[in-house]
């Protein structure tokens, strides 16, 4: 029996599912399918025989994208047994993996932990002061960032790279630290098995000869580190089978190391590529992809490719502009466009904002409207600081060397252990763990070392994770912490914790292979808590990628905002790529918004227009409620925006006295006019001259 993994793909889809051999870039604009395409095309290498599901390495950026792959794949039932031998997840787990398998050529000890950015911070503290520096001018907080971008450069020995000397002498001190504490950060995991590679040949040419077929998601947001992988593993073959499916168009992650030119340069990379481009979109209407392609047009540096609509799509609502007097102007428009048009549907809703920063007048406007909505980029699970802390609970139990673990929970609850008793027990030379059995302490610490010291003393490996969790926090005295506490947000806490237990670590047969979990989604960016939830969502624009929304709003496309005043000039093509992913969020209905006064950081500064409003093609806006171009037409009856097409508001107009200025709102024959040097006045229309 064949299984249909082809059907309803269409003719550019297919192309990229049946074209194995060799190297092959696929262009896969805004909501073209890239995911049915990768999960076809895995199905065929396996259904077809091309391949042992082993022999197949497929990366991603996030653990949902691999979930979301996995699952799809073993949607066909004649295939499904085979998804557990696929090597299939994230770039950092796949590496992981990797290292686990060779961590003693590698150089690391068998249960090396992984370190997170809290860890990480605790470190570079005690580093930083260690090497007399003061935290002030050099603080942890901005070295982890630092540190991460030197590592996903991909360059192995930190010598040859032109760093200054306290950046070298920090970081040297920070990676023997990590050495002594058998940890290595998040930036590590890619960076030491490239050095891996880089020593054994051997080891390089095993993994070469097992990878039959590479698939990359998301190439756009490659680093550095990631790419040298990529080149490796398809390195001496004469036509390696890469397929990597990106969209240039939507390279939006330049400051957390994206490079773009690993897309652009892909035919110079892999001389032999084919590149297949999917442009039909399945999502929006044909005016929201026209705004889109007109807009993005105007960058120079990419690959082209011009996104259409569905077959049977009609060009829909144009893309609203609306201008309005001032940013509380704007977040009631939005407010009482989601009421009139809700039908108390509002998880259809998105708010998508240059920076976060933005939302205060919108959760403001949204809770006076009893609108209910989600802001998007809040605390996740992994973040919150209780989960943190039970999860250095258990680290110290499965790893009692790991000191980072034991400082953090030492004093949770209270113990008496202050900064000159973990001195002392530095001074042993040994784990903190150890240490605390030795060391000399007062009557009231060795009470408490030994009370915490039982907390661990169980055999945990042979008790199920959910009950050995469960008895150390309660034995530990932690849970009792929360109980009692007179903190608002205790029981909330209580009642995170409780999900830790028997909603994840129940999930997993032991718990190093629970904190191994942990560890990468403590650096994952997914946060899907609240999906599926009846909420508008407000949340960055750089948030939203990857999802779609009915209607999506776009405030404060002003010049200075967006695009944002310090990539104005030196990367204007990223921040034009941020306002098409913006755009392409959106299936029926884009809102972009200006406002004429906006305070920002406390000061009303008098606003203009994003240029990207005019780089839009007018045949797809309607400016101001004006009524829609006649070559588009609706899909579907929906309750539009009402503007008022008779309003001078937005409009120049000249003084005698008081110079120019732009109107920002009308009553009757009153007019308020935000003159350019005299402030917000009010003056009657008949002294005023419009220009």
């Amino acid at each position: 029996m064949s299984i249909d993994y082809m059907s309803d793909l269409n003719e550019q889809q297919k192309q990229a599912v049946t074209t194995l051999d060799g190297p092959l870039l696929v262009l896969s604009g805004a909501g073209t399918g890239k995911t049915r395409v990768l999960t076809s095309r895995v199905a065929h290498i396996l259904y077809g025989g091309h391949a042992y599901p082993w022999q197949i390495l497929a990366l991603t950026f996030t653990n949902k994208a691999a979930n979301e792959m996995r699952f799809r794949v073993a949607q066909y039932s004649e295939i499904s047994h085979l998804c557990g031998d696929l090597w299939m997840g994230t770039f950092h787990s796949m590496c992981l993996r990797i290292l686990r398998s060779n961590y003693d050529v590698a150089g690391l000890r068998r249960d090396f932990l992984i370190y997170g950015e809290d860890d990480q911070k605790a470190v570079l503290k005690r580093v930083i002061v260690n090497l007399g520096f003061d935290t002030k001018e050099f603080n942890p907080s901005d070295w982890v960032e630092k540190i991460s971008n030197i590592k996903d450069k991909g360059v192995t020995d930190f010598a040859k790279m032109d760093l200054s000397p306290n950046t070298q002498k920090i970081l040297n001190a920070y990676n023997a630290e990590l050495t002594n504490l058998g940890a290595i950060d998040f930036g590590d995991i890619i960076l030491f098995v490239l050095r891996l590679f880089e020593k054994n040949h051997d080891i390089l040419n095993k993994y070469q000869n097992q990878f039959k077929y590479i698939l990359v998601d998301e190439f756009q947001d490659t680093n550095a580190a990631q790419m040298n992988l990529l080149k490796m593993l398809t390195a001496d073959k004469v036509c390696p089978n890469i397929c990597c499916v990106g969209d240039d168009d939507q390279s939006i992650y330049s400051w957390r190391g994206a490079e773009i030119r690993n897309i652009l340069q892909f035919e110079q990379t892999y001389p032999d590529a084919k590149i297949i481009r999917l442009e039909t979109n399945y999502r929006s209407t044909a005016n929201i992809l026209g705004a889109a392609n007109s807009l993005i047009k105007n960058n120079m540096g990419r690959l082209g490719k011009d996104l259409h609509a569905a077959p049977g799509v009609d060009g829909g609502e144009p893309v609203y502009i609306l201008t309005v007097p001032s940013d509380w102007d704007e977040a009631q428009f939005v407010a009482k466009t989601i009421a009139r048009n809700s039908k108390n549907n509002f998880s259809s809703f998105a708010i998508l904002i240059r920076m976060g920063s933005l939302s205060r007048t919108f959760e403001e406007e949204f809770t006076s409207h009893k609108i209910p909505y989600r802001l998007v980029g809040t605390t996740k699970f992994y973040d919150r600081a209780e989960i943190r802390d039970a999860i250095a609970y258990i680290r110290l139990l499965v790893y009692p060397f790991d000191n980072i673990s034991f400082e953090r929970i030492i004093s949770k609850p209270r113990r008496g252990f202050g900064e000159g008793a973990i001195a002392k027990l530095r001074e042993t030379g040994k784990s903190l763990m150890d240490a605390l059995k030795i060391a000399k302490l007062s009557t009231k610490q060795e009470v408490a070392a030994t009370e915490f010291l039982s907390a661990f003393d169980f055999d945990w490996k042979n008790t199920p994770p959910k009950d050995a969790v469960q008895q150390l926090l309660e034995n530990s005295g932690y849970l009792k912490m929360w109980r009692e506490s007179k903190d608002v947000d205790a029981p909330e806490r209580l009642e995170h914790i409780r999900e830790l237990i028997t909603s994840v670590v129940a999930k997993y047969n032991t718990l190093p292979e629970f904190l191994e979990h942990a560890a990468l989604m403590m650096t994952d960016d997914n946060d899907s808590e609240q999906d599926g939830k009846n909420l508008v969502s407000i949340m960055t624009i750089h948030a939203a990628k990857g999802l779609e929304f009915d209607t999506v709003f776009l405030p404060a496309w002003e010049e200075g905002i967006f695009p944002n005043e310090k990539k104005a000039d030196s990367d204007i093509e990223e921040e034009r790529r941020l306002a098409y992913v913006a755009i392409t969020r959106a299936k029926t209905r884009a809102i972009i918004t200006n406002a004429m006064v906006r305070t920002v950081f406390g000061q009303r500064l008098y606003q203009s227009p994003s240029r990207f409003v005019n780089e839009i093609d007018k045949r797809y806006v309607s400016f101001n409620g004006d009524e829609q171009p006649k070559q588009t037409y609706s899909s579907q009856k929906v309750d539009k925006p009402k503007f008022k097409t008779t309003s001078v508001v937005g409009k120049m107009v000249s003084h005698s006295e008081m110079g120019t200025g732009v109107i920002i709102s009308e009553d009757d024959n009153i007019l308020t006019v935000a003159f350019k040097t005299r402030g917000i006045k009010k003056v009657a229309r008949d002294f005023v001259k419009f220009i």
